[in-house]
């Protein structure tokens, strides 16, 4: 099994394939990811997420964890992943950034993590709970999802790519918009992608 350097790097296991030179500044990693904010009672309990890997990564992941070479990942591959990939990205947020105001939202743990392959590609499916429920009528919320290491490239994308789960069709919407760039590891740069949701009556 490839051993994955601890935290954001853990998703470098790809980049070994690489030569030095193309390490040193650029995405190892690209994911195609739809956030799905689920409100209750007017605040934000949780966010879903889905992320879909580029083959070449998949491949990489798929060999290092699908033991049984199914093609598939059952319960203990399952875990295996999760404990050896992706809870290492919990002190990034999990790649996922949440801020009202000046306010940022730390996430206190993940709910129904799962695994599966579609057609060759390596999907996490995942739901981050925020430490404290995030009150709409406070104020604009600004979610980013991007790597602050630039090891991985990651946007929201696909036919859905924000779904409001919760609240009345007519009362909450959002809009795409760019952040504020951002210098990673290595001299690498990203400008994160933000999705802006705002709720009123």
């Amino acid at each position: 099994m490839t051993h994955f350097r601890p935290l954001a790097l853990v998703f470098t296991g790809a980049a070994l394939c690489a030569t030095p030179a193309t390490v040193s500044a650029h995405p190892h990693a690209w994911v195609t990811g739809q956030a799905a904010v689920h409100v209750a009672a007017g605040k934000i309990d949780r966010v879903g997420m889905r992320w879909q890997f580029d083959p070449f990564f998949s491949q990489v992941l798929t060999g290092d964890f699908d033991t049984d070479g199914d093609g598939s990942f059952n319960a203990d591959e399952t875990e295996a992943m999760q404990n050896q990939v992706f809870t290492s990205l919990k002190d990034y947020g999990y790649f996922t950034h949440v801020r009202q105001g000046e306010a940022m939202i730390d996430f206190d743990h993940v709910e129904n993590f799962s695994t599966a392959v579609d057609k060759g590609e390596l999907i996490f499916v995942f739901d981050l709970i925020p430490t404290a429920m995030v009150d709409t009528s406070a104020g604009a919320i600004e979610i980013s999802v991007y790597d602050p290491t630039v090891y991985v490239d990651i946007i929201l994308g696909g036919d859905k790519p924000v779904t409001i789960e919760g609240a009345p069709p007519d009362q909450c919407s959002w809009q795409f918009g760019s952040g504020d760039g951002i210098s990673g590891q290595d001299g690498g740069f990203v400008t994160p992608q933000t999705v802006t949701l705002k709720c009123g009556a």
